[in-house]
């Protein structure tokens, strides 16, 4: 079942190119590269998953309004039946 080991590798390694008959090394530095290096691939993973999720989320381009060649000219005429309504300002 124990056998000599002809090679020792580390868990980042085992994971990344697999083990095959070598022993795997359960050191504490063996054991705090694989999980750096799993939340570096959570982080990435996360960060792309946001940024497509806000492109498919993103609303959709609307119609740009007409540039008008001309200012508008003449008076603007005050509506009467709007002085006293609720949403006009006060300070008119």
């Amino acid at each position: 079942m124990f056998s000599e080991c002809a090679e020792t590798v580390s868990i980042l390694y085992a994971i990344v190119f697999g083990a095959g008959d070598a022993c795997v090394l359960l050191s504490m530095p063996s054991v705090l590269t694989a999980l750096v290096a799993f939340f570096v691939a959570v982080f990435a993973a996360q960060f792309i998953a946001r940024k497509i999720w806000a492109r498919v989320r993103a609303p959709k381009t609307t119609q740009e309004l007409p540039v008008l060649d001309e200012p508008v000219r003449g008076s603007i005429v005050d509506d009467p039946n709007y002085a006293n309504s609720a949403i006009r300002s006060n300070t008119r």
